[in-house]
């Protein structure tokens, strides 16, 4: 990290360390969760997720202590996050992840429903528990639908084909299925790359299915 970016951002976390204590005498509960809030990002972008889940946890405490339930979701994300980036290097810290994207699901809107899904469908992948995580990249594609939101429906799908989770691999008709619906979002974003590779994947597919002149019809479509 660049010297002088670390230097400004331990300025800064001083500055809100300070703030959020003066809130605190001054009973402003509010401001002090968000001086929380902020602290945590900094750690965040200084990669200090430890101390970012700390301060997190803070913010959270105070939005459940003024029935702010926005916010508490926001914090669930949060450390749900932060859990995520620390199984990258030990996978124990994932179980944690879901337990807070689990929370976050459950309080969220529809926007933020979709948004766990996705985090709980990429947590269960991450521990090869995979008809859990094709169970909540569906659960992100139902959310996605709701919201008319194609890039979401195609970052779902494209999930569940893997274009997603492994487990599919045993079920060739089900996964044709996903690919071609992500195909199909693909065109209509007009994501060349999304369309290559999803012409690509049915091409293995039919491969894989010994359909031999299909096979080398989407692999044309992907060259």
């Amino acid at each position: 990290m660049d010297t002088g970016v670390y230097v400004s951002t331990m300025r800064r976390l001083k500055d809100y360390e300070m703030l959020a204590f003066a809130c605190r005498r001054g009973g402003k509960i509010r401001d002090e969760g968000r001086s929380y809030y902020s602290i945590g990002v900094l750690y965040d972008n200084i990669q200090k997720y430890h101390k970012a889940v700390e301060y997190y946890e803070k913010f959270l405490q105070v939005c459940k202590s003024i029935g702010d339930s926005h916010g508490e979701a926001l914090a669930y994300n949060c450390i749900g996050v932060d859990y995520q980036m620390l199984g990258e290097k030990d996978v124990t810290h994932i179980e944690k992840a879901v337990e807070y994207h689990n929370k976050h699901e459950q309080l969220a809107d529809t926007n933020g429903k979709f948004l766990a899904s996705i985090n709980l469908g990429l947590c269960y992948d991450r521990l090869g528990d995979y008809k859990n995580s094709v169970y909540w990249y569906q659960s992100a594609l139902k959310h996605s639908v709701k919201m008319s939101n194609l890039v979401g429906q195609s970052l779902a799908i494209g999930n569940i084909g893997k274009i997603g989770a492994k487990g599919l691999n045993e079920n060739k008709d089900k996964m044709k299925v996903f690919v071609e619906k992500y195909l199909k979002l693909a065109k209509e974003m007009r994501d060349e790359k999304g369309e290559m590779n999803g012409c690509l994947k049915l091409g293995l597919i039919s491969g894989s299915k010994k359909n031999f002149e299909e096979g080398r019809e989407n692999f044309l479509r992907a060259l």
